[in-house]
């Protein structure tokens, strides 16, 4: 947190702005984009001046420097990590770079939780296996990018957090009928994680999921049919319930304030008339939206223009790669080993089942987004399957090395190999030094490769480093 200079992480200008319209204009969040024009002006509400004398000062020792960061433009978000920070502010103080602090500081909290989750939800998940607990949280805790993620002010770490202990809520449920029997929690969850970023939409069809696994723990036969269908009745109804009065209030205030329910379509639709797109008609684009992606997972820093040398991207992907099918093999095995003994736990299967549907419906709109809005190839939007993914990472060598001392080497050369890869990553963000005019005191890669490294298709795929915007703020800097 104390390593990243102040407002150099990706959109943390809009993230201070709106926490900034909480804390001292005393509003929620908002900002007004052209719905259909978009040479059109952003209007209103009219941004703090303090803070935006404050971005102004940074903005010439940023590498991305455009104007629009001296309005709120995150502002279309759900409130929930502003409401957070902003809050918490006003008790605090008002000045800009002290919110700035109390922002990353929530982030860090956050993170920290989200890590408590993962270790809680394995724990639940696998009682048996204390160490996997250990090693799935582990992994995450040392993961740079998701420490990067956690370390400045961003509404990424609340909803990353709220995925996760909704991921707890629901596998102990399944474990445990007796527990939130009418899943008020598992949609309550879910509507803290839709409050806090619409990502979390994907988590819709794994409660969706959740609910249908939940009836039918009690079998029709045993209770009788309409017994059972009451009592399938309650599960919806609480399930449905929890998640519209924790976040429901927050849509219909969105059909007030911008005429649809999401409050973000007009500011897609502004951005996307702007930002280059993934083409995949073209044969190389899925192949670098991979590549990249996966370079954010192991680190990308400040605005993604911090990079690490290409062998070590090269090296983590072949080392994750050996994991992963390690882990694939080793469950695999094990599925057919119990289907054929017929004990199949039942919990493993529905929580595979969870987390698989849950990461398709993410990784669909991830696609989505990249394809008909911008080209963010960018591994942040995944950190809600943190979890999962730390899961894949460890459970083959768990599996697959049976003695303790074996599982202890194995997890110790894992961990020492992310912590010294944590430790390079910090060293470099700390070398790259300031931007100032745009230019890293110390860069990594060449000036047209400086925000994302993209690897260019035809001309009709410029680099994002080249991104350029026509905004106008005279009505919201007035």
């Amino acid at each position: 947190m104390g390593v990243i200079r102040p407002l150099d992480a990706p959109d943390e200008p809009g993230h201070l702005q709106a926490i900034m319209q909480v804390a001292k204009q005393r509003i929620l969040p908002e900002i007004h984009y052209p719905p259909t024009n978009p040479a059109a002006e952003i209007t209103g509400p009219a941004p703090d001046p303090d803070t935006s004398a404050y971005v102004s000062k940074l903005l010439q020792k940023l590498p991305v420097q455009e104007q629009h960061f001296l309005v709120s433009y995150e502002s279309f978000q759900p409130p929930l990590y502003y409401l957070v920070a902003g809050l918490t502010a006003r008790v605090v103080s008002n000045d800009p770079k002290t919110v700035l602090c109390i922002g990353r500081l929530i982030a860090v909290l956050c993170g920290a939780a989200t890590v408590y989750f993962c270790w809680l939800t394995t724990k639940e998940l696998a009682p048996q296996a204390p160490m996997l607990a250990i090693a799935s949280a582990t992994v995450v805790t040392l993961l740079p990018s998701f420490c990067f993620n956690n370390a400045h002010a961003s509404n990424d770490s609340i909803v990353n957090l709220n995925a996760t202990a909704a991921f707890y809520v629901w596998i102990r449920g399944l474990r445990c009928p007796d527990f939130d029997r009418r899943l008020f929690g598992a949609g309550a969850m879910v509507g803290l994680a839709l409050l806090s970023k619409l990502t979390a939409v994907a988590l819709i069809p794994g409660l969706a999921l959740v609910v249908v696994f939940r009836m039918f723990q009690v079998r029709p036969g045993n209770v009788g049919w309409g017994n059972w269908l009451k009592r399938g009745l309650y599960i919806v109804g609480g399930a449905g319930l929890s998640t519209v009065l924790v976040c429901g209030w927050w849509f219909v205030r969105n059909l007030f304030t911008y005429g649809e329910a999401t409050g973000t379509d007009a500011a897609l639709r502004f951005f996307a008339a702007r930002w280059v797109k993934a083409d995949f008609s073209l044969p190389r684009t899925a192949g670098d939206l991979w590549r990249y992606t996966l370079e954010s997972l192991w680190g990308r820093f400040g605005w993604n223009d911090i990079t690490l040398p290409q062998e070590w991207y090269h090296f983590c992907n072949g080392a994750a790669l050996i994991l992963v099918s390690l882990s694939v093999l080793a469950g695999i095995s094990m599925f057919g080993r119990l289907a054929i003994q017929k004990r199949l736990p039942a919990l493993t299967w529905e929580t595979f089942l969870i987390f698989l549907l849950v990461g398709l419906a993410l990784l669909a709109g991830y696609l989505q987004f990249n394809k008909k809005i911008g080209y963010m190839p960018m591994a942040r939007y995944f950190f809600i399957m943190a979890l999962p993914g730390a899961l894949l990472l460890t459970g083959g060598l768990y599996m697959l090395a049976a003695r303790l001392a074996l599982r202890m080497a194995a997890f110790g050369i894992l961990f020492i190999g992310l912590a010294v890869l944590n430790a390079l990553a910090l060293v470099r963000v700390i070398k790259a030094g300031e931007a100032t005019g745009g230019v890293r005191e110390t860069s990594s890669q060449p000036e047209n490769h400086r925000r994302f490294s993209v690897t260019l298709v035809n001309s009709s795929l410029e680099p994002p480093s080249s991104w350029s915007t026509s905004w106008s703020f005279e009505s919201c800097t007035r």
